[in-house]
């Protein structure tokens, strides 16, 4: 299956699944407080709304998962770029490769 085959839809479906997961979801409140700058306990209280209801506030918070999410996109962007390179490199020299695999699994084979 090529990455032309997978829909649109079943990507978002896929990601909103992980999203739910029981490993994941649990975290997004306390991650949600800490971009927010206050405590769970504060956010449990009711100490969050006045905490955000001030403007800078909320364009603090805006601006903080702003540059998480772009930094986020950033690192996974530079690893499939990456990756990419070194798959185009290891398609190059395939047959070097080969004979290499192959000289290596003979000499194992000796020892």
């Amino acid at each position: 299956m090529s990455i032309a085959e997978i829909s649109l839809l079943s990507a978002l479906i896929a990601g909103a699944l992980s999203f739910l997961s029981p490993c994941v979801l649990p975290l997004v409140p306390p991650y949600l407080c800490y971009m927010a700058g206050i405590s769970v306990d504060q956010f449990r209280g009711g100490g969050a709304a006045i905490a955000v209801q001030s403007g800078g506030t909320r364009k603090a918070v805006l601006m903080a998962a702003l540059f998480f999410t772009l930094g986020f996109a950033t690192v996974f962007v530079a690893l499939g770029a990456g990756a990419s390179t070194i798959g185009v490199l290891l398609r190059q020299h395939l047959d070097l490769l080969s004979k290499i695999g192959g000289l290596i699994i003979i000499v194992m084979g000796l020892n």
